[in-house]
């Protein structure tokens, strides 16, 4: 108000500015004075250092500092860094210094008083000079009257904060402490008591949340028909925001598939959430920009955004389609190299851009913080003045833009009587009752000083007062206890032993209050779990009354379902696949749910875990290496795929290019073209040429399932016909060895089943264990290198399947499912089951809570 009515008011600049600005001032001193103290820790790491080295320098200024050198080293690195490179933007202690300049010269102010709420003496030395000038032309300044004390427990605690007078609370209910388990329970005790208040009460009533976020509280209020507060702690994590940092990881390389799918996932993607989409969907499948579910979804984006813009013009798709390349195919900048200084503006423009774009004049706050955060951005990369920017500086100089984030926009108060204050101290008037949400430690913490006795000695014989840590302790002290002193009724302190799962601990106003609470915690302590039990309470002087409610009870586990007729309707027709078999052999109920009414677990995309990545890289390698024909020189194989492995690494498996899996992927370089090379050496053993790999078959089979699926390899053998081999990666072959000894070796049946449409019988198969270069089939086959013995062969194992298929369906159309991993299941299970359901089939299943198999009982 003052800078405005003195004409001292200039442009803000954000605070990532001045601290970019001050590190190349800092920059500028190192050239004319190389030794000075901050010259390693500036080299290695600027932004840090320019950041913490600003802060003391305008505490220095605050203090009263000229910027001249005093004759300490470290205080005269200071001054030699204030005269050199550009100039800074001032701070809140520069602007504060000019305005007692000016307010000193000037005759009269159209400002008649000032009323202070703490104590002149607690207030920073910088404030205490701007608080003299300002009475000293012609200000009245005065103090907030304090507030009357009664003979109650408030009053004696009210005594004790201010004079330390001893005194024995008696539990009147003026003074409180509730301590709860969890937040949730100190939110139901708080609103429960608010709830019993009458209007009037309740426009006497103040609550502190010191953390800024009473959206807990809110929920608690709102059930009961109060009003909410609407308190919301600027956050920099919320989703718009994210778009900044998540632009420039998705930029360096190797291609972060992690990072550009949650930039896809955000709430507000930086494309069209149709395409955002596609591009997910295709990234989970296969991580990386050139396979061919990448190809295939920029396909299906071009087609649909062609059919929606139809009638524009075809320049329009063009700029549109472009945009959204430059968000997910960019140019990427090694780590080791550093990001340009204009790309990294070029991608921070590109972010404000596409928020204003998006904001479309409808003021929405997180969207108008992004704009601010990514021009700061700019503009702090353009004063820094370094022309490669390491990813560490980047990173610093993106968390800085973001540090102050933005509050929830969709948290807001509802008008009623509550008051709600973030801090202790901004309770300036009467209030009836105050309750303090969240009385937790640590409270407000006190910096360390990082000046010597000695430099703070200089300081001082030159003009200068750095505020002691014991100062401002007393001001924290103070405004802890000003929210206690303010009340004229009653206090209730809510002290949850959890907060957001983390243990909380105490508050230092508890630690202050401790020689009058401890004796008379029985009395003035309430545990807030005990509204859980018994209809009648008395908190705080006021009773409460719950009326109890019958709960509902949650379904139950049982193994027996009964199907509605939609359900049913879906089995005609159905075409299945080897792992849709696979579920049916295992769980009736898991068929009906993933693969007849594919229930999806939702729409959450996610990176494949190490083992799916090495196993899609390698069958796409023998995809590539092992063309229709002669088997390839198994030599040539390894060659080549040698050669084509970083192309389909970048193309479908990136993720193994980041340095948490250098050490998978250093092995999976060696293993999978020797696992491949192997396979050649068998195949040439075998005297066999390849048909194809990732083969699509389809066959109907008149007393069995519609199947279709996708063969890793057919083979043909001039004596023995055609071959199945199966390529598998995983830590170990038992479980396919058990499989085929078991008869349950079911994707392998399958695939065996639909190779040639003309034959009555399952073509032979095995398993190519790709990490163990073993290939594995049931004894008596042409294509097993390992033996396995067992009871049942392939064409029985496809019989068992085709008959439990068959049973599994006709109780499907008799409207029955069974969970056969619950207890009692047995007796629902068709009689003579050829195939019967796993041992464990709960184990991998993600569909447990709806069978409820997976709940624990209440």
């Amino acid at each position: 108000m003052l800078e405005v009515q003195l004409g001292l008011t200039a442009p803000r600049v954000a605070h990532a500015v001045r601290v970019s600005s001050y590190a190349a001032k800092l920059r500028a001193a190192l050239a004319t004075a190389p030794d000075l103290f901050f010259a390693q820790s500036l080299t290695l790491d600027p932004w840090a250092t320019a950041a913490s080295l600003l802060d003391w320098r305008d505490e220095l200024i605050a203090g009263g500092w000229s910027g001249s050198h005093i004759g300490a080293a470290r205080l005269d690195a200071f001054a030699v860094a204030e005269e050199a490179g550009p100039p800074l933007a001032p701070g809140i202690g520069d602007r504060t210094r000019t305005l007692c300049e000016a307010v000193k010269v000037r005759a009269g102010l159209p400002l008649a008083s000032i009323e202070l709420v703490e104590p002149r003496d607690l207030l920073p030395p910088l404030w205490q000079r701007l608080i003299d000038k300002l009475e000293g032309s012609g200000v009245e300044i005065s103090h907030a009257p304090a507030c009357a004390t009664s003979a109650n427990d408030l009053g004696h605690v009210q005594a004790f904060l201010a004079d330390g007078s001893p005194s024995t609370l008696t539990g009147d209910g003026s003074f409180a402490i509730v301590h709860a388990d969890t937040a949730l329970a100190a939110a139901e005790a708080a609103a429960e008591w608010l709830s019993h208040c009458s209007e009037a009460e309740l426009h006497g009533t103040v609550i502190v949340s010191a953390d800024g976020d009473t959206a807990l509280l809110d929920r608690a209020l709102q059930a009961r028909g109060l009003p909410a507060l609407g308190l919301s702690a600027s956050s920099p994590w919320r989703g718009a925001l994210q778009v900044l940092p998540l632009a420039f990881a998705a930029s360096w390389g190797p291609f972060n598939a992690k990072a550009m799918l949650d930039l896809l996932m955000l709430p507000r993607p930086p494309i069209a959430r149709r395409a955002a989409r596609k591009l997910a969907y295709a990234l989970s499948r296969e991580p990386g920009t050139g396979g061919p579910a990448w190809l295939a979804a920029w396909g299906n984006i071009e087609s649909d955004l062609a059919e929606r813009m139809s009638t524009e013009p075809q320049e329009k798709r063009d700029a549109k389609l472009a945009a959204w390349r430059q968000w997910t195919s960019g140019e990427l900048y090694q780590r080791h190299e550093g990001m340009p200084a204009e790309a990294a503006k070029s991608i921070a423009s590109r972010v404000a851009q596409w928020a204003l774009e998006t904001n479309a004049g409808n003021a929405d706050p997180l969207l108008l913080t992004l704009v601010g955060a990514a021009q700061a951005l700019v503009q702090a990369i353009d004063v820094l003045n370094i022309e490669m920017l390491s990813p560490l500086l980047l990173g610093r100089m993106t968390d800085q833009v973001l540090a102050d984030g933005a509050q929830n926009p969709n948290h807001v108060a509802t008008s009623g009587g509550l008051r709600a204050v973030r801090h202790p101290g901004a309770v300036w008037g009467d209030a009836k009752n105050v309750l303090w949400w969240d009385f937790n430690g640590p409270g407000e913490r006190v910096s360390s000083s990082p000046w010597t006795a000695a430099e703070v000695a200089a300081l001082k014989a030159n003009g200068c007062e750095i505020e002691s840590p014991a100062a401002i302790t007393a001001r924290i002290g103070w405004s802890n206890a000003n929210a206690v002193h303010r009340a004229g009724e009653r206090v209730i302190l809510f002290s949850p032993a959890l907060s957001a799962g983390e243990e909380t601990t105490s508050h230092p106003l508890a630690h202050q209050l401790n020689p009058l609470t401890t004796p008379a915690k029985d009395i003035i302590q309430w545990p807030a779990e005990q509204l859980l039990h018994g209809p009648s309470h008395e908190l705080a002087g006021r009773g409460i009354l719950r009326e109890a409610i019958t709960p509902n009870l949650l379904p139950a586990q049982r193994p027996r379902w009964s199907l509605p007729a939609s359900v049913i309707a879906k089995l005609e027709d159905r075409v299945e696949s080897a792992t849709s078999l696979e579920h049916l052999a295992d769980c009736h109920m898991r068929w009906l749910l993933l693969d007849v009414l594919r229930l999806s677990g939702g729409r959450v995309a996610e990176i494949p875990g190490t083992s799916q990545l090495l196993g899609n890289l390698a069958h796409e390698l023998a995809n590539r290496v092992f063309p229709p024909g002669p088997v390839p020189d198994p030599e040539a194989v390894f060659s080549q795929a040698n050669d084509l492995f970083d192309e389909l690494l970048s193309a479908i498996a990136t993720p193994l290019q980041q340095p948490e899996y250098a050490g998978e992927l250093a092995s999976a370089r060696v293993k999978v073209p020797a696992a491949l090379a192997q396979l050649a050496r068998l195949l040439q053993a075998m005297d066999v040429t390849v048909i194809g790999t990732e083969i699509e078959r389809a066959r109907t089979f008149v007393d069995g399932p519609d199947v279709k699926g996708r063969i890793d390899m057919l083979i043909e053998h001039p004596a023995h016909g055609t071959g199945v081999i199966d390529l598998k990666w995983s830590r170990s072959a038992k479980t396919r060895r058990n499989e085929l000894a078991e008869g349950r070796s079911i994707q392998l049946v399958t695939y065996g089943a639909i190779a040639n449409s003309n034959s009555t019988t399952p073509a032979p198969g095995a398993f190519y264990m790709l990490n163990q270069r073993q290939l594995i089939g049931l004894s008596g086959s042409f294509l097993a290198e390992e033996s396995v013995e067992s009871d049942h062969s392939l064409p029985d194992t496809w019989s068992n399947l085709a008959s439990t298929w068959q049973a599994w369906r006709d109780l499907a159309r008799e409207g029955i499912a069974v969970a056969t991993g619950a207890d009692g299941a047995e007796a629902h299970i068709p009689a003579d089951l050829p195939i019967e359901p796993g041992t464990e089939p709960c184990r991998y299943c993600e569909l447990t809570a709806l069978c409820r198999v997976g709940v624990e009982a209440n």
